[in-house]
């Protein structure tokens, strides 16, 4: 655990011996105590940022704070913490996800910036430390263990192994290491990812994990190995291996799979203690975070299944904080960071004020500081110069092909998101030409994944199950590699998004007979916008509805996790398609 540094104790001692007056007391409120389980009558008094007494009913002081705010009956909860979460997702820049996150009582989170970092490298990760010192929010940015996910498989815009995870962990601003994602070598001890964690290991560093779908041995294993955590439960028999593996289990709901909450909680609904049980957000975007919340949003969600809202408090702060190694957030007791806020009601809504280490941020649902964020221009990281016309997104037969071909068919029709991302197949499709030609088939259409990182690898497939009944989608949001992601109907509209694309830096669009009708610029690395949330939110919102007109049964954003190798299931990347589980080449004709 942290050890509480820099710390004036003398004063400290003296404050809670109403010696000296503190800065702030809270009082009147209804204090909910995430380490009892109690809520009673109480007032908090910090100094310097600490709180250094709880005062219950009654109990007065001789030396007056200088600062006194009625919480007038409201509750007093600790700030939340969010134990996994990647700030690119929110398509945020770190000062402007802080601004949006604070008025939902967020007051710290673990940052993997590996979006970034699969981009830019560590110049990446520097931007992310540095911008996230203007947040109101705490952001603890984490060594990202895995870019690309898994190399070998597919290509990003840089590669991490030992010496580049050490020094990341020797900067200041770095907290431990990033969710471990290369599960298969991590658990069959593969040289690169054994070093990698070993980074952490000998630092004592925290050590974060992704392993879906791993029980028994494999789970053993994988928590042997370094990994604390892992939010990559998709199911209640998911959620029972971890907790009797002893890893703190992270319970995700995400813009990319808003409802697993009910069959996550089915696991522990039996169980006598839950004090590893944590909750993230891991990938939500602007738009979700606005409307439905940022943790809170977690919270509300469990408590509609039936959860004590005082234990789903807990899960968000005091189980969290121990989650994460730290001993001065996650509650309110003398010695811990003066995080809290107040609420009208236990039940997942927005806080009416937020206090970070005592000082007032939010009131009346309101951010206090409304000078805006610094506006940046960026360098655009769009390396597409190689696609030059339609016809580099034409399939071609394999050499003798006639009037058909068997050809793999990659379907999402059954994709359960991290859980196992598509199945695979194969069936005869037409050839005209030498080509392959889909238009007489309504269910079939095309899926590539282009190098935008200096390099011309790329892969073009034939998938269904998607829902995009026509013209195409693309996204350079495509986890983790994030090169262009691209499904379509005919060549021409997947070249007219590669070029608007490759113009504004980045971001997701969509097309229709040539023309572009949805466009969301993210010129940050292809990953975020510069805009505030408030502005963000309306561009996002106007792509989905364009997106609607062609691909009614699916959000746009879930294009951005087809090509992420590390889960189970048929994965497209610019090297080929590979199997999640097995890391094996599916051929991509018979």
């Amino acid at each position: 655990m942290r050890v509480r540094q820099n710390r004036d104790r003398t004063r400290l001692i003296r404050a809670a011996m109403q010696e000296i007056p503190c800065d702030l007391t809270v009082e009147n409120a209804q204090f909910v105590n995430v380490i009892t389980g109690e809520v009673y009558p109480a007032s908090v008094d910090v100094i310097d940022g600490i709180v250094v007494r709880v005062r219950e009913e009654g109990e007065t002081t001789v030396c007056p704070s200088k600062e006194i705010y009625d919480a007038k009956g409201k509750y007093l909860v600790p700030g939340f913490i969010d134990v996994h979460m990647h700030i690119e997702s929110t398509m945020m820049i770190p000062e402007n996800f802080g601004r949006a996150a604070i008025l939902c009582g967020t007051t710290s989170v673990f940052v993997d910036p590996h979006e970034i970092g699969n981009v830019l490298g560590i110049d990446g990760i520097k931007f992310m430390i540095e911008n996230a010192k203007k947040s109101p929010v705490r952001q603890f940015n984490l060594a990202s263990s895995c870019v690309p996910s898994v190399p070998g498989v597919e290509q990003a815009g840089a590669s991490f192994g030992a010496k580049e995870i050490a020094e990341l962990l020797d900067m200041e601003g770095v907290y431990g290491v990033a969710e471990v994602m290369d599960f298969y070598n991590v658990i069959h001890d593969e040289k690169r990812m054994h070093e990698v964690v070993e980074e952490g290991v000998k630092r004592g560093a925290l050590i974060q994990g992704h392993a879906p779908g791993l029980h028994g041995k494999e789970i053993a294993a994988y928590h042997l190995a370094g990994m604390v955590d892992n939010h990559c439960m998709n199911c209640a028999e998911d959620m029972v291996a971890n907790l009797r593996a002893g890893m703190y289990t992270d319970m995700q709901e995400s813009s990319l799979s808003p409802r697993r909450m009910p069959q996550l909680l089915d696991g522990i609904k039996k169980m006598r203690y839950t004090d590893h049980v944590t909750l993230c957000n891991d990938d939500v975007h602007a738009k979700d975070l606005l409307e439905t919340g940022h943790v809170n949003r977690l919270t509300k969600s469990a408590m509609m299944e039936g959860i004590d809202p005082i234990d789903v408090i807990r899960w968000v702060t005091y189980n969290a904080s121990r989650a994460v190694q730290m001993d001065d957030i996650g509650a309110l007791a003398p010695g811990y960071l003066a995080d809290m806020q107040l609420l009208d009601a236990l039940d997942g809504r927005n806080p009416y004020a937020v206090f970070r280490e005592g000082k007032l941020l939010v009131e009346d649902f309101k951010f206090l500081n409304e000078t805006p964020a610094e506006v940046q221009t960026y360098e655009n990281t769009m390396h597409l110069d190689y696609v030059e016309s339609a016809e580099d997104f034409v399939l071609s037969a394999p050499e003798g092909a006639k009037k058909t071909v068997t050809a793999l068919v990659l379907d999402y029709g059954n994709s359960q998101g991290f859980g196992h991302m598509c199945d695979a197949a194969y069936e005869e499709v037409p050839v005209v030409d030498g080509k392959v030609d889909l238009s007489g088939r309504d269910d079939l259409f095309y899926v590539c994944c282009f190098n935008r990182h200096g390099k011309s690898d790329h892969t073009i497939a034939i998938c269904k199950g998607f829902g995009l009944e026509k013209g195409a989608i693309a996204s350079t949001v495509a986890h983790d590699c994030h090169n262009f992601l691209c499904m379509y109907k005919n060549p021409e509209d997947a070249f007219v998004l590669a070029k608007a694309l490759r113009e504004c830096g980045g971001g997701v669009a969509s097309a229709l007979d040539g023309e572009v009708i949805g466009l969301l610029e993210l010129p940050l690395a292809g990953l975020m916008s510069p805009l505030p949330c408030e502005e963000l939110v309306p561009a996002i919102a106007a792509v989905e509805e364009a997106a609607k007109t062609i691909c009614p049964k699916k959000m746009l954003m879930q294009i951005a996790v087809i090509a992420l190798a590390c889960i189970p299931g048929a994965i497209i990347t610019d090297l080929g398609v590979i199997d999640g589980s097995t890391q094996e080449w599916y051929p991509l004709w018979k």
